[in-house]
């Protein structure tokens, strides 16, 4: 019990501390630049290139999730299935969804790019 109460806590510190770290040291990076002299323009991307990156992570969340769902139906339907390979399944279908979700990803955004015609 005591293990839990510590690995929470760390989740969210080393999550706490890399949006941190990104945070200021592209701060830094833009002041530097803009010390130098250098056009704002350099810090804005196109237009769809921000969403590009939301579609990709939304799609690998909804890839995860289905594995996640997939692999404890099938761990908890283990009647006619040899419950020796049940978590091998679980993490199979998790990698599964997860890699077709990027490749959907991967279609979508290049469907996207087309249609604006980049």
């Amino acid at each position: 019990m005591g293990s839990e109460v510590i690995i929470v806590p760390a989740m969210f510190l080393t999550l706490f501390g890399i949006i941190y770290y990104f945070l200021i040291t592209r701060n830094k990076e833009r002041l530097a630049l803009i010390e130098a002299g250098t056009d704002a323009k350099l810090f804005k991307g196109g237009s769809n290139s921000s969403w590009y990156f939301v579609i990709v992570l939304g799609m690998l969340a909804i890839g995860i999730s289905l594995g996640v769902g997939l692999g404890f139906i099938i761990l908890h339907s283990s009647d006619g299935f040899n419950s020796d390979y049940a978590p091998g399944a679980f993490v199979f279908s998790i990698f599964l969804f997860a890699g077709l979700s990027l490749l959907a990803s991967f279609f979508l955004i290049r469907k996207i790019r087309k249609q604006d015609g980049e």
